[in-house]
């Protein structure tokens, strides 16, 4: 008689706390200026059904990745003076960790983000990334660590609002059409990101898309359509990060001050060079569970999220674009 195999035990709330709370340990970035994916990565994979055992091993394997934390006396942060200030990341976690304490986290995020919408391309959207896996995880540590490095290198695209809003289709073409400003090869995303909001043609267009109640969607599936037709690395962040301005949107202060988002989304799409994508052959593509199952198998972490979030989004915006996004990063 054939003995049946017990399925794995799944990872748990309770599991995953714990890795959050032992990744204090680990530094913010490495590598010099990659951010830490791992607290990202972690909540994804509790989310995609991964088992207890492959959540920790996995964690286990990516920590050695990583630098451990430098210990910083922090001091007392000035909004004016300290966003996008790398070095005040340890100053802005106490920061956070004190608001958070003294008023709980859902007060103290409200107050965070009309601070820092502005800025949401920090570090390729990682710092509001981290965040919003934080928020899922609710983990009020975790949180403190992401608000930090959202702030710490918190990067504002200055833009104009001259003219005319655009269509979505027009706002494209408009920026397809800017000239490329210098950045040296090998630049992080970040970088050219920064390059782009440096330049005037850049701000004379960036902030001229027409904002509307569907304006989030319409980004999301233009990342989802635009990774699953080029697979571009900078396309997957935009796509991670209109899944994080999802999970916060219950604490935007105002629908406008989204618009920041939409600012950065161009600064992404032109720093990864891919030609947009508004629309996408819906061929055949492979289920949900086989799609999570493909990615708690990844070692790779932009893989990983980039999954969690496009299965997110398609239980919100219901689209093919989503499973071709994640089939793109899953290849048989």
């Amino acid at each position: 008689m054939l003995m049946k195999t017990a399925k794995p035990a799944p990872a748990t709330l309770a599991q995953l706390h714990h890795l959050l709370d032992a990744g204090v340990a680990l530094a913010p970035t490495y590598g010099g200026r990659l951010s830490n994916h791992l607290p990202m990565a972690q909540q994804a994979l509790l989310e995609l059904g991964a088992s207890a055992e492959r959540l920790q091993a996995w964690s286990e394997h990516h920590e050695t990745q990583l630098e451990p934390r430098v210990a910083a006396r922090p001091g007392r942060v000035l909004p004016a003076r300290d966003l996008g200030r790398i070095d005040s990341e340890a100053a802005w976690h106490a920061h956070f960790a004190a608001r958070i304490s003294a008023v709980g986290a859902a007060a103290a995020l409200g107050e965070a983000l009309p601070l820092l919408l502005d800025g949401v391309g920090a570090i390729a959207f990682h710092g509001l990334i981290r965040t919003a896996h934080a928020v899922l995880a609710g983990h009020e540590g975790e949180l403190a660590f992401g608000l930090a490095h959202w702030a710490a290198h918190f990067l504002p695209l200055p833009t104009t609002t001259d003219g005319p809003p655009l269509a979505l289709a027009d706002w494209l073409q408009a920026l397809q059409q800017l000239p490329r400003p210098a950045y040296p090869a090998g630049s992080l995303i970040s970088g050219r990101m920064e390059a782009w909001g440096a330049s005037s043609d850049f701000a004379a267009v960036a902030g001229r898309l027409r904002h509307g109640p569907d304006t989030l969607r319409d980004i999301a599936l233009l990342a989802a359509r635009t990774y699953a037709a080029t697979g571009n690395f900078t396309v997957l962040h935009l796509l991670t990060g209109s899944h994080a301005m999802c999970v916060l949107e219950p604490w935007w202060p105002a629908p406008e001050l989204a618009r920041g988002f939409s600012v950065a989304a161009a600064a992404g799409l032109l720093a990864g060079g891919a030609a947009p994508a508004l629309t996408l052959d819906h061929g055949p593509s492979r289920p949900w569970p086989a799609l999570s199952a493909a990615a708690c198998g990844q070692d790779n972490v932009h893989v990983i999220k980039l999954t969690h979030a496009a299965w997110r989004l398609d239980r919100r915006w219901p689209d093919p674009a989503w499973r071709r996004a994640a089939e793109r990063a899953n290849p048989v």
